[in-house]
């Protein structure tokens, strides 16, 4: 509904000439529901207009104390969105048609007008009054929506160098290199899905006495700025308690109780333990609700599974419910242990079928007899092949401990 259907139309008729206020007034009063206010003097009609709003002004051209188009300038001033007509006698014309540059004039009409036509020219003009104020309106609404997405961009632009600010924080906290022990050779592989990944890894090795390498690989439950957060907390966590710990259950004991203190309710980490004491081919395993560790064997040709079940860090306090068991698995020349997230089992096919499902243990198997690095290489490139190049749809978090 328009605003000239849903409000009548507000009218002043100014003129000294009291026949042509009644002409007009029985005008409207007989054909319309216009509401129709009526002066006989500018100067009073112009106090009128300062205190009325109006959507259509008629004034004489010939008045006394001021003419027309002077005080039609005056409302242009103070209601410029007002329609202003012009009433006019024939020798009056030269002057009205240049009232139409001065004021802005919609129309004039001269004496004697015909009703008809002025009621045409009036619902014109609101009609065109109408359809201005609703572009005026949408130009507004353009103008508020083009503000606010340049606010979004601009608020974007800031995410986006805090979030890429964030992701070299986390960056920073991973090993700039593997560990060097004697007996061992260690490769990864890290590939976050997003800026911000869940996924983390992290090695300590005491100074002094039998120098036992302790690996965790641990990932975060979800993505983005909270994971991130947690995975800094943990390598914290990690760092403190694996310095003290003797053995890989005791160090997920003492991480779960730290992170169910300060985790907020609902998220947990995976995560697995990897005691390597150099020289020795003996090697001790923990895991924390990760997929189960690979053991490639060399020699006979056999692709392990180490079956390890427990509870993941954060998600329960001390307790019956937290369960951990560590198993000692010896290590022969060639052989490779293979920990990580389950990042690249989720990787699906066009089918949707996951990597996980048939392909990761045959590929394994395929690739029983390499070292831990080309182990890691082909099944990176039989996984992104599986995912037909798509993006990888979690964190890929592998590790991978060859005995030399």
């Amino acid at each position: 509904m328009s605003a000239t259907e849903s409000k009548p139309a507000s009218i002043l008729i100014v003129d000294d000439d009291e026949l042509v206020l009644s002409s007009l007034r029985g005008v409207f009063s007989l054909q319309t529901d216009y509401q129709v206010v009526e002066a006989n003097d500018p100067v009073k009609a112009i106090e009128l207009v300062e205190r009325t709003p109006l959507d259509i002004v008629i004034s004489d051209f010939l008045m006394p104390q001021m003419n027309g188009i002077d005080f039609l300038k005056q409302v242009r001033r103070l209601q410029p969105d007002a329609i202003r007509l012009l009433l006019t006698g024939y020798a009056d014309k030269e002057n009205a048609i240049r009232a139409i540059n001065e004021v802005g004039l919609y129309h004039y009409l001269e004496k004697p007008w015909d009703n008809q036509a002025m009621l045409m020219i009036i619902r014109n003009g609101l009609e065109e009054k109408s359809l201005r104020r609703q572009l005026f309106e949408k130009i507004g609404a353009l103008d508020k929506l083009l503000r606010e997405h340049d606010e979004l961009s601009d608020r974007h632009h800031f995410l986006e160098r805090e979030l890429e600010m964030a992701a070299r924080v986390q960056r920073s906290l991973l090993p700039d290199r593997m560990p060097v022990l004697d007996g061992f050779a260690f490769a990864n592989v890290y590939r976050p899905c997003a800026a911000l990944g869940g996924d983390f890894y992290d090695f300590n090795i005491a100074s002094g006495g039998t120098r036992v390498l302790k690996i965790l690989v641990s990932d975060v439950i979800g993505h983005g700025v909270q994971a991130a957060l947690t995975t800094m907390l943990l390598k914290g966590i990690f760092q403190e308690a694996a310095g003290r710990a003797t053995e890989p259950v005791g160090l997920l004991k003492d991480m779960n109780g730290r992170l169910h203190r300060v985790m907020p309710e609902g998220m947990y980490a995976a995560a697995s333990v990897v005691f390597v004491e150099p020289g020795k081919s003996r090697v001790h395993v923990c895991n924390a609700g990760l997929p189960y560790p690979f053991v490639l064997r060399a020699a006979e040709r056999r692709l392990d599974e180490i079956a390890l079940a427990g509870t993941p860090l954060g998600l329960f306090g001390e307790g019956d419910l937290v369960q951990y068991e560590a198993r000692g698995l010896s290590l022969e020349p060639g052989d490779v242990m293979l920990l990580g997230s389950d990042g690249i089992g989720s990787i699906t096919d066009e089918g949707g079928e996951m990597f996980e499902d048939r392909q990761l243990r045959r590929v394994l198997s395929e690739l029983v007899g390499a070292d831990g690095s080309k182990v890691l290489e082909g099944l990176m490139d039989k996984a992104m092949v599986f995912g037909n190049g798509q993006p990888i749809p979690d964190d890929v978090n592998l590790i991978a401990i060859t005995r030399n």
